[in-house]
């Protein structure tokens, strides 16, 4: 089947991920994350595309760009070609390192454009990788000033946030609602849970069954909507497949 065209943001602004073939690890050292940030500072002299916002993680990395010229399929391009290139001759491998097409999400408003800065950051410390305060591989350091702003443009979401306080505040709200950045109509198995958990928060998805049934009806509506099947919606509420059918069937009702 063919792909089909990428949404278009009319702000300009887009969150990329950008995974490894097969979900591989990208980066075996600090070398190669290092490498990867001196393509990055090439690209930003090669395009107008402006990086807001970056984290690099061990089978792919997240971008918050701002592309009013429409560039970002060729910054992508020269980024993860380049790298590599670089990876294949370093460690000797054969194969795409990359998944031949990255995923973005256009970004319609300043709430989601915020929430992305903070999903982008926070992801080592949702990733149990480490903690994103202290992660080395990503813009944070950039934005509360420990190092110089050379990748990301920091300004225009440091005023948003009124400066680096504001900034700090919101990254770390420990009561922040969750946020899953769809990027397909169907939501992949592994995904299912975070993205349901973002569709109903602040209502436990184990909770489902002992709510009133109209409540629990425009709950369940909502994960029908953020692209889970009733499969995945039974697996995990615990809910039959008549009671989650009837409740996605009185939204056309």
């Amino acid at each position: 089947m063919p792909r089909g065209p990428r949404k278009h943001s009319e702000q300009g602004f887009y969150h990329v991920i950008i995974k490894g073939a097969g979900n591989q690890v990208i980066f075996e050292d600090e070398a190669d994350y290092e490498e990867f940030l001196r393509i990055m500072g090439r690209a930003r002299d090669k395009f107008s595309l402006v990086v807001l916002a970056w984290c690099l993680m061990s089978n792919h990395v997240h971008l918050l760009v701002e592309d009013t010229e429409e560039e970002l399929s060729r910054y992508v391009h020269f980024v993860s070609t380049t790298y590599a290139r670089h990876f294949n001759e370093r460690w000797g491998h054969v194969g795409h390192v990359f998944l031949s097409r990255f995923k973005s999400v256009p970004i319609g408003s300043d709430a989601q454009l915020l929430v992305t800065l903070r999903y982008v950051l926070r992801n080592p410390s949702k990733a149990g990788m480490a903690d994103h305060r202290s992660y080395r591989w990503s813009s944070y350091s950039e934005y509360v000033g420990s190092v110089p702003a050379d990748l990301s443009e920091t300004s225009l979401l440091l005023d948003m946030l009124d400066g680096v306080s504001g900034f700090l505040r919101f990254v770390n709200d420990p009561e922040a609602a969750p946020y899953y950045p769809r990027t397909s109509a169907r939501i992949p198995d592994e995904d299912a849970k975070e993205a349901a958990s973002a569709a109903i928060w602040p209502e436990p998805l184990d909770g489902l069954k002992a709510l009133p049934s109209e409540k629990r009806a425009t709950h369940l509506r909502r994960l029908g909507e953020a692209g889970l099947s009733i499969k995945q919606i039974g697996r995990l509420t615990g809910l039959g497949r008549y009671v989650i059918e009837k409740a996605l069937h009185q939204k056309s009702v």
